[in-house]
């Protein structure tokens, strides 16, 4: 890809920051980096992550790098930089936020706010095997296609939900990741 094709692909996905939340509103704030590498002449990929099984918290399940925010973190962009920084070595000088995506509410009842962002560079990962089994770098494209998300619906507590997943390269994620990857695929395809 040519650096105006790159250009042209990353103001696709500039988002407008909203005024930063208050973690300390949230009993459970949570945030997750959505980090997608754009290097000249390749396809964009996405970064996701394998949970650790020992995890109290969704363990085993793919998950976009990120965590629980701690009171020393400044805002919530700051909590997902830092745990993807925890979890997979990435220094948070890597990457350019462009935006966030609404928040979305896990079933361990965390409040989770993503955040977009880019790198354009090779990226050398340094797994923390407590919190992480391992990285996956997929390519972008199909995760940018609604059609590739499935649904299903079930009352739980009284109230209709719906979770989502999706399968690319014999990967299935589903849950909270699914719903945030689909919210971005449905951002990007406006």
């Amino acid at each position: 890809m040519s650096q105006k094709e790159t250009t042209h692909f990353l103001q696709r996905f500039l988002l407008q920051l909203a005024k930063q939340d208050s973690p300390r509103s949230a009993k459970h704030a949570a945030a997750v980096l959505l980090p997608i590498i754009a290097q000249p002449g390749q396809a964009e990929q996405i970064v996701l992550t394998q949970r650790s099984a020992h995890l109290r918290h969704h363990p085993s399940q793919i998950s976009l790098p990120g965590g629980k925010h701690d009171p020393e973190d400044i805002n919530l962009s700051h909590t997902a930089l830092r745990e993807t920084y925890e979890e997979i070595g990435i220094h948070p000088t890597a990457f350019t936020i462009h935006g966030q995506l609404p928040k979305q509410t896990t079933v361990s009842n965390f409040s989770v706010r993503p955040f977009i962002a880019t790198t354009n560079q090779a990226l050398s990962f340094k797994l923390n095997y407590d919190e992480v089994a391992q990285v996956m770098v997929l390519p972008l494209q199909p995760f940018l296609r609604l059609d590739n998300y499935h649904g299903y619906s079930f009352k739980r507590r009284g109230k209709l939900e719906e979770v989502y997943f999706i399968e690319v390269e014999k990967h299935v994620i589903w849950g909270v990741t699914a719903k945030i990857l689909r919210d971005f695929a449905s951002h990007c395809c406006r």
